[in-house]
């Protein structure tokens, strides 16, 4: 595993010291998932934050008529968990899903803690990564209820490339909110 992705991450949006990382990654666990292995599932309380360091993995819904709704995708490089559950201890609505064989590195509730009170750059790393997600997730949430598919497939073929190749076309509809089949005609008329 190359947990070196992650000391780049940290330093490449704080002022993370190269000799504080090797103390800090003992606070993480490696994980290796397979396709389609589950980290965890709707009614579970969320034990651990993720770091992907290798493949790919789905957060996503089931509501009621059993429809799943993907909300996010996790690549290389990003942070995965279901924040409320983990921070509060409460049963996530959320299930956690390898698309691909994956390694990631995991830490657990009590070990994230003492990461922000010992190690003053992964405090400022989660302060200005949670403001940018909030924000970013205020953005995505106001376009998915405005734009249209294709103003959000283009969106998506824009800023992650990388998704359209390694991610099922059953997925990519439904992170867009459409069927397969509406997909598939989006694509074709895109292509003409």
């Amino acid at each position: 595993m190359d947990t070196n992705l992650l000391l780049r991450e940290l330093q490449s949006k704080a002022n993370f010291r190269d000799e504080d990382f090797p103390a800090f990654l003992e606070l993480f666990e490696p994980l290796s998932l397979k396709k389609r292995d589950h980290l965890y599932r709707s009614g579970q309380i969320v034990r651990y934050v993720s770091f992907v360091l290798k493949g790919c993995m789905r957060h996503y819904y089931v509501n009621e008529d059993g429809i799943e709704r993907i909300v996010l995708f996790a690549e290389e490089n990003w942070w995965i968990g279901d924040l409320v559950s983990f921070l509060e201890r409460k049963t996530t609505n959320l299930n956690l899903q390898a698309t691909e064989e994956c390694e990631l590195l995991v830490i657990e509730r009590e070990r994230f803690d003492r990461g922000l009170k010992e190690f003053p750059g992964f405090l400022e790393y989660y302060q200005k990564g949670t403001q940018k997600t909030y924000t970013k997730l205020q953005e995505q949430v106001g376009q998915s209820l405005s734009d249209s598919a294709k103003t959000r497939y283009l969106r998506l073929e824009k800023e992650r490339p990388s998704l359209l190749l390694r991610v099922p076309q059953h997925h990519i509809a439904s992170y867009l909110g459409i069927t397969p089949e509406s997909l598939s005609r989006l694509r074709k008329e895109i292509s003409k």
